[in-house]
């Protein structure tokens, strides 16, 4: 039997760097806040297109962990959740290609 839990941010334990703490909190209602679930999700598909060093973001490789070290309301839903988005960023990962020169863009660009 699976019990529910209501997230209590300040209830965590994890060792989620401080600065990366508003993030954290956020993941932590993907199962049940539709809006950061696809908050996650687009996080995943632009994970090789914008630059997210400068933000304090758990990334990919938090992910899988993340979920697994959490309590959830709906653990099947969290759990689906991350694992898809690790899937999306691994895809994207074997299909990338490395990017073009920024002469060629701009030789593209100006026809």
């Amino acid at each position: 039997m699976t019990t529910a839990h209501a997230f209590n941010p300040s209830a965590c334990t994890c060792a989620c760097p401080p600065s990366h703490r508003d993030h954290h909190d956020r993941l932590r209602t993907v199962d049940v806040d539709m809006e950061e679930l696809l908050a996650l999700l687009e996080m995943a598909v632009t994970w090789y297109e914008l630059d997210y060093t400068e933000t304090p973001v758990l990334g990919p490789a938090y992910w899988a962990t993340f979920a697994e070290d959490h309590d959830w309301t709906h653990p099947e839903r969290a759990e689906r959740a991350f694992s898809m988005a690790v899937d999306i960023v691994a895809r994207a990962a074997e299909s990338a290609s490395p990017p073009a020169p920024l002469a060629t863009v701009l030789q593209f660009v100006r026809g």
